[in-house]
């Protein structure tokens, strides 16, 4: 089981990166500390706060490194799948690749 499947296949560490997700959606900083407690490995927790720090997503706080804050490439769109490691998954109005999309509006002149 990979970190993210070790995070989203338990309700209460999804809830717990879910919550502190939404902190940082509403006030800019969230408490690494409380997310972190309730992960509870040590490998999980490094593995969690790896991914977040290098997608830009957080920035430990310099003067309280219980404290996270948005990073430069945080968006408030971000879904707690993605945020946990997983791929988004692709909006089915809309077509993957230049190829499919040529596909489909050579398949539209031919109807």
């Amino acid at each position: 089981m990979n970190w993210s499947e070790r995070i989203l296949e338990f309700p209460v560490r999804a809830a717990a990166v879910d919550d502190f997700l939404r902190e940082l959606r509403a006030h800019g900083k969230g408490d690494l500390n409380a997310v972190l407690t309730t992960l509870s490995e040590g490998s999980l927790c490094r593995e969690a706060v790896g991914r977040w720090t290098d997608n830009g997503w957080i920035v430990l706080a310099p003067n309280q490194p219980t404290v996270a804050l948005a990073g430069p490439s945080f968006v408030p769109q971000i879904g707690l799948r993605e945020f946990c490691g997983q791929t988004p998954e692709a909006d089915p109005r809309e077509p993957e690749t230049p190829l499919e999309r040529e596909e489909e509006s050579h398949d539209d002149e031919h109807s």
